[in-house]
C-alpha cells in the first residue's frame, strides 16, 4: 500500500478512486495533535515589553510601511496608529514583524482567542461603534 503512496497526498490517491476503506495506519496519521502536544518554543519569562518610548518610536517606523489601503480604512491617523501600538505592545522589543528579518519567527505575548489561542487585538473598526475582536495575523497582511 505505501508503493502508492503520493508524496504530496496525505492518503493513497487509490483509496478516494475505489472508496476503500483506509488502513489503521493512515486513520493514526490523520489524528490532530492535541493542543497539549504541540509545544510552543515562546517563553513569557523572556518577554521583554517596550517602553512607551520605544512604542512610540516603533509606530512611527511601521507607519511608513503602511499600505494605502490601510490609510484609506482608518479614517484618522490615530486610529492606524492604536492598532500598531497593540501589536508593539504584543511582541518583544527585541523583534520586529514588519522590518525584522523574514525567516525569524516573532512571538506575540498579547491576548489570544479563547477557543485556538491565536494571537488578537481588541479594536474599533472605523464606521462601527462596538469593540472587535481581529485576528493579528490578518491585521498585519491588511495594513503591510
Amino acid at each position: 500500500s505505501s508503493a502508492f503512496q503520493c508524496r504530496m497526498c496525505t492518503e493513497n490517491p487509490f483509496t478516494a478512486l475505489f472508496f476503500a476503506q483506509p488502513s489503521e495506519e493512515e486513520k493514526q496519521k490523520k489524528k490532530p495533535a492535541s493542543s497539549s502536544s504541540r509545544k510552543s518554543r515562546r517563553n513569557e519569562a523572556h518577554f521583554n515589553p517596550r517602553s512607551e518610548a520605544e512604542i512610540a518610536a516603533t509606530i512611527k517606523q511601521w507607519a511608513q510601511y503602511a499600505h494605502p489601503r490601510a490609510r484609506d480604512f482608518f479614517t484618522t491617523p490615530q486610529q492606524l496608529e492604536e492598532v500598531l501600538t497593540q501589536i508593539a505592545k504584543g511582541t518583544d522589543k527585541n523583534e520586529d514583524p514588519i522590518l525584522g528579518p523574514e525567516e525569524k519567527c516573532v512571538y506575540w505575548y498579547g491576548d489570544v482567542t479563547k477557543d485556538d489561542l491565536q494571537a488578537a487585538i481588541r479594536m474599533v473598526k472605523p464606521g462601527e461603534s462596538a469593540e472587535s475582536v481581529t485576528y493579528v495575523n490578518r491585521v498585519l497582511a491588511f495594513i503591510f
